[in-house]
């Protein structure tokens, strides 16, 4: 097997290694993401479900604090106002969010609580608000509690109002009387809420499920597109609900990536290290079988792909056989003594070429010694008249001087040859058959 074609080898090998690592390594990161985006979105659905009870139970204390109103706001009698002032002090005192109460008989603001804060309020008839107559007329047709807003109020602030509709024959509410509202401080109501500063509240929406007016729709957060991949809570009121939307639950770059950070590294630091090794591997494997100086077989490997050929040529009765073909350049070391040693490696490297460069190329040239060589063929048995071709070679070979320097050396070499017979017990026979072909050769 060529070095190309092991090379070959080692880029599909890699490639393939390449490509099952990228396929690997992305479906552990999908499978990581997976699993962290559940565990994430377990984490944040319980902070969601904590967000509703903390507002349902905050914004359901107001409310009912507020209705309690309702049943004194019909009665008239003599310390009427002391005694809703008492009351509506009493009222904002249990309550963390309610800052302001208002009674509204006919619609029409008749009590405020506190007053100086409030009195800007008073004689003010909703109607002429149409902000808050849209509340204040839905919660009389409902006969429900509502909660509106957020709202600006008439006295300055933002808030979300607790509307009470009032009847003077409850529970069958056909007598409307007014309204009493209860006006929630908004930055308190939410500030308040110690869950929420679990998220970012850009990802957060809560919106009023029951308000077609998308203007008003959104009670908290910023506007984002509802779809079924959005986390959310209901937060239940007496009438309707809030649905409370988390966009978050999405994967920062780093954590959607984190096993790429660290799998891809180290792939192809695995790659790096198999191709070097494979490379490094072919290239000692290439050393110990190639001769150094004139870069053809070595003896070892001669050896090893010969021993092969005798064991396939006493098998083989087909047309082919075993030929070996030894060469010797004649008066070597008067050319290392004359020009150098430099100029007898140049002579055995061009040598070495041009020997190549005459034979088939499934032929194999090896340097077996200093200045030996030897050819290995395999031959059909008609065409075993190697006589003439040898002697074709060897002029070849030998025609050009070999240049070094100045110098034009003049080289003659000897060849021999011997073919596999069925006496042959191994392939140093037939080595050694060849090499008495060639001195004979040298010798005449």
């Amino acid at each position: 097997m060529s070095r190309d074609y092991k090379l070959v080898i080692i880029i599909i090998m890699t490639t393939i290694l390449a490509v099952s690592g990228v396929v690997l390594i992305e479906r552990i990161n999908a499978e990581y993401n997976d699993r962290q985006l559940k565990e994430r979105n377990e984490k944040i659905k319980q902070q969601l479900a904590l967000l509703r009870f903390e507002l349902e139970s905050a914004l359901i204390n107001d409310i009912y604090l507020t209705s309690t109103l309702g049943d004194i706001a019909v009665l008239d009698f003599d310390t009427r106002e002391q005694t809703l002032v008492k009351l509506s002090n009493s009222v904002i005192e249990r309550s963390d969010n309610l800052t302001s109460l208002g009674f509204a008989k006919n619609d029409i603001i008749n009590f405020v609580y506190p007053y100086k804060a409030n009195s800007k309020a008073i004689g003010k008839a909703y109607r002429d608000i149409p902000k808050q107559w849209k509340s204040v007329k839905q919660a009389r047709l409902l006969k429900q509690i509502i909660v509106a807003g957020p709202t600006n109020l008439i006295q300055g602030g933002r808030a979300l109002i607790v509307r009470v509709p009032v009847f003077y024959d409850h529970p069958i509410n056909n007598n409307y009387w007014g309204v009493v509202s209860g006006v929630i401080n908004y930055d308190k109501l939410f500030g308040g809420i110690k869950s929420m500063y679990y998220f970012n509240q850009r990802n957060l929406s809560i919106v009023n499920n029951n308000d077609g007016d998308s203007s008003t729709d959104l009670i908290f957060g910023h506007a984002i597109p509802t779809n079924d991949d959005l986390l959310h809570e209901v937060v239940r009121l007496p009438y309707g609900s809030w649905s409370i939307y988390y966009s978050g639950n999405v994967i920062n770059h780093f954590q959607k990536n984190k096993v790429r950070y660290i799998a891809y590294p180290l792939l192809f630091c695995f790659l790096a290290l198999f191709v070097y090794t494979a490379i490094l591997y072919i290239t000692n494997e290439h050393r110990a079988n190639h001769d150094a100086l004139t870069r053809i077989p070595n003896r070892r490997y001669l050896v090893k792909k010969s021993t092969k050929l005798f064991k396939e040529a006493s098998k083989d009765k087909s047309r082919c056989t075993l030929l070996i073909v030894s060469i010797d350049v004649d008066k070597f070391k008067l050319i290392n003594d004359t020009y150098g040693h430099a100029a007898g490696d140049m002579v055995l490297k061009v040598l070495s070429r041009r020997i190549q460069s005459n034979i088939r190329k499934s032929d194999i040239v090896a340097r077996i010694g200093g200045d030996e060589f030897i050819i290995l063929m395999r031959v059909k048995k008609e065409k075993l008249q190697i006589g003439d071709k040898l002697d074709e070679l060897v002029d070849l070979v030998t025609r050009e001087p070999i240049v070094f320097g100045d110098a034009n050396i003049p080289v003659s070499i000897s060849a021999g040859y011997a073919v596999y017979d069925t006496s042959m017990q191994n392939i140093y026979d037939l080595l050694i058959q060849a090499d008495k072909s060639m001195y004979v050769k040298k010798k005449g």
